[in-house]
Formats: C-alpha cells, structure tokens, sequence
C-alpha cells in the first residue's frame, strides 16, 4: 500500500514538473465552445477530471461487492436457519427432549452432516 502511494506522488510530481514547463496560453475547443487558458491549467484540470472519475468508479466497485458479500452472508444464514442442527435439546411442548432426527419439508428425513463425539 506504501509503495502505490510513494508511486502516486511521483506520478503527481512529474506531470506538476511537466504542467510547468509548458504553461503557454493554448487555445481549447470543446464542442461549440473556444477559449484559452494555459496549458499547465488544462494538464492539471484533465488530470484531477480523471482521478476522480477513477475514484468514483472504484468506489462504485466496493460498494458492488460489498452488497454482494452482505446478499452472500444472508443467503448462507437463511440456509443454515432452515436446516438447523438434526438433534434438538430443547423440550417440546409436551416436556419431552427430542433426539429424533427432524423431517424435512418433503417428510423426509434431514440428513446433513453431523459432529461425532468421541
């Protein structure tokens, strides 16, 4: 991480060096629209336009992923609810433990894996 940010500022310093070295006026045409400025203005303000477009679209992308990996969590825990441990500890309603294995929603047996104790 320390070396992408000593990488930016090198870059940063190099394209200031070169902005300042070519500070003439130059004319710029943009659609309809003609005017000069100089060009180590136009350098600079093309290259803050394209760090934030990347910064934005890269923030985007996190955003993406992060919903996905939140989406992923639920998914996985609504999984888990459903089946449940096989074997409960918990009284039922008429007092009694139940060791049973539990049915699943076909009436089937649940026969996901299960901790052996040794």
């Amino acid at each position: 991480m320390q070396i992408l940010l000593i990488l930016m500022l090198v870059f940063a310093v190099l394209v200031a060096t070169f902005a300042l070295q070519n500070a003439y006026p130059v004319t710029i045409y943009f659609f309809k629209w003609q005017f000069e400025a100089s060009f180590a203005l136009v350098i600079l303000l093309c290259l803050l336009i394209g760090a934030v477009a990347v910064g934005s679209l890269g923030l985007v992308h996190q955003a993406t992923n992060r919903l996905k990996a939140r989406n992923q969590n639920r998914e996985k825990e609504e999984k888990t609810g459903e089946t449940g441990d096989a074997f409960t500890d918990k009284p039922d309603d008429a007092g009694t433990v139940n060791t049973e294995a539990k049915e699943n929603v076909a009436g089937g047996v649940d026969d996901s894996p299960q901790e052996v104790e040794g």
